[in-house]
């Protein structure tokens, strides 16, 4: 549910969780769509050009430039979490995925830069980034168990079957330090958490190219 009020947006779940956005949140949400749409018009402008050696310094700028609507959105995410009242073991856990989805939004800006070749964030439409993470990590979680069970790699990456191994012992410690929360948060932490140490091995090779 939703209610307006002279001081910004609240938004009550049912459950009663308030989260009012502020005249902050309202800005990110604005500088998100503003550059979203920004790099959409880029890039169908980019196309039609035919772009020499000394201007791709120039691209990668703009490139930077629109890539902040994920900062933007990050921001936003950030300051609605920040809002919420959790309990010690929610901060500490939220803190976690945080952290490990800024790992990738910080690779993203690295690319635009032209420092790297490749990110989750950039190489992939933002759909499709979000299913490499928390669908294709959860393939190569199970299918680097089987390699590992037959003694090969199942992806010929070792950084993918390390980070497959961390991600396995983390889900099992997460099955023991959410024991007593409420069913549909540990399940959102047992699924987030070990896609996302998954996926820490993109920062070396992607997946699905």
């Amino acid at each position: 549910m939703v209610e307006l009020n002279t001081s910004g947006i609240k938004i009550r779940s049912k459950e009663g969780i308030k989260v009012e956005l502020t005249k902050k949140d309202k800005i990110l949400i604005s500088i998100a769509l503003c550059l979203f749409f920004a790099r959409g018009i880029y890039f169908s402008f980019i196309i039609h050009q035919d772009i020499t050696e000394d201007m791709i310094p120039y691209y990668n700028l703009v490139e930077f430039i629109t890539y902040m609507y994920v900062v933007a959105l990050f921001a936003l995410l950030v300051s609605v979490l920040a809002k919420l009242d959790l309990t010690k073991k929610d901060k500490i856990l939220i803190s976690i995925i945080l952290c490990l989805f800024f790992v990738h939004i910080l690779h993203g800006m690295l690319d635009q830069l032209g420092v790297i070749g490749y990110t989750v964030f950039t190489d992939y439409a933002l759909p499709v980034s979000f299913f490499v993470l928390f669908v294709w990590s959860w393939i190569i979680m199970i299918l680097n168990s089987i390699g590992i069970i037959y003694e090969q790699y199942s992806w010929g990456v070792p950084s993918y079957t390390f980070f497959s191994i961390i991600a396995w012992i983390s889900l099992f410690v997460l099955i023991i330090y959410t024991k007593g929360m409420k069913l549909v948060p540990r399940m959102v932490y047992l699924y987030l958490i070990p896609a996302l140490v998954t996926s820490l091995a993109y920062l070396y090779s992607l997946p699905l190219h």
